[in-house]
């Protein structure tokens, strides 16, 4: 199938979006690049038609040919700076934990950090971990509700070689470290009058200001994601337009600099080096979700399935049976 066909409208020039996933098809999600560009980490939902565990973690080459299964559980990847390690969540209940844990993948050594009394922050509540880009440190997102915890929930910095936690440094979740580490963006919750909100925050680490970048109303809560650029003050925005979820490219002060998608685009993941975006688009024009991985080159102005050479543009799994046995992740989590 060629890429053109993947974004077929109907007639009256709408198209849907979302839904349950089609009978067979893939769900994946939290793609990706390694700094290199070689490979993609990927999160597979559940294997169709079978019992398998689900949110695997796997890796893909670039031409979509050689896949690799880590383990199961796995709710985020990130990719330390030299592409050897991998930062993790693990929720191992699909509800509630969630463990920070990193994989070394040369040696396979897996380092649990987070959601025990030992260790960085004690209770299973820290996840989406991303890394600085000196290798060393992680940022971790610890949920908002107390449960019960000695510390409050916001943006950790994890010190891994010196094995201490700090913060919360913002009050702020779903937060990625942007411009070479000089800011970090995320969700804040605000409660106003009885009326919950939810807006994306902008958080200096040289200063400790704390910008809000959009007004939004209780009625998008839960339903926009962001990602700032790893090397750039700029910002991709996901936020639903008429009911479709739509990407937009922000600068450092929250203004719209262009609309990247207009079929759809959801789950952005930046490039290591910030000339791209990863992201997801529903490609089924009926009822249900058919979704496939593209990517958006910012200085070509330029959309792209992002394996173009396979079938539908997404990868042909192995089955996980014949796998088990080179997983690096399984037996070794809490």
């Amino acid at each position: 199938m060629s890429a053109c066909s993947f974004v077929e409208s109907d007639q009256d020039g709408q198209f849907d979006y979302g839904g349950d996933p089609l009978p067979g098809t893939e769900s994946l999600f939290n793609l990706r690049f390694s700094p290199d560009g070689r490979w993609v980490a990927l999160i597979r939902a559940y294997t169709p038609g079978r019992l398998d565990p689900p949110n695997q973690l796997w890796l893909v080459s670039r031409d979509g040919r050689q896949l690799r299964f880590l383990g199961a559980g796995i709710g985020s990847v990130d990719w330390s700076p030299d592409g050897k390690r991998l930062a993790l969540s693990y929720e191992p209940s699909l509800c509630c934990d969630s463990y920070v844990v990193t994989l070394d993948l040369g040696s396979g050594r897996v380092a649990v950090w987070t959601g025990l009394d030992s260790l960085l922050l004690s209770h299973p509540t820290a996840t989406f971990p991303h890394w600085f880009r000196d290798g060393r440190r992680l940022l971790v997102s610890v949920v908002l509700e107390p449960r019960d915890q000695p510390y409050r929930g916001g943006a950790y910095v994890l010190d891994l070689v010196l094995r201490r936690a700090i913060g919360p440094v913002a009050p702020m979740t779903a937060a990625m470290p942007g411009g070479r580490d000089r800011f970090a963006v995320g969700i804040m919750p605000q409660a106003e009058g009885g009326v919950y909100r939810e807006n994306v925050v902008r958080y200096e680490f040289g200063t400790g200001e704390l910008r809000v970048l959009t007004d939004f109303g209780s009625e998008e809560a839960f339903t926009f994601s962001v990602a700032p650029s790893p090397v750039g003050d700029e910002v991709v925005l996901e936020r639903r337009v008429e009911g479709v979820p739509q990407l937009f490219l922000l600068d450092g002060r929250g203004r719209v600099l262009r609309q990247l998608t207009e079929r759809g685009g959801h789950n952005p993941r930046w490039s290591y080096d910030g000339r791209a975006v990863v992201f997801l688009r529903d490609v089924e024009a009926g009822p249900g979700a058919r979704n496939v991985p593209f990517v958006y080159w910012l200085e070509e102005d330029r959309v792209e399935v992002l394996w173009p050479m396979l079938p539908d543009s997404v990868p042909v799994f192995p089955a996980l049976d014949t796998l088990l046995r080179d997983c690096l992740l399984c037996g070794k989590l809490p």
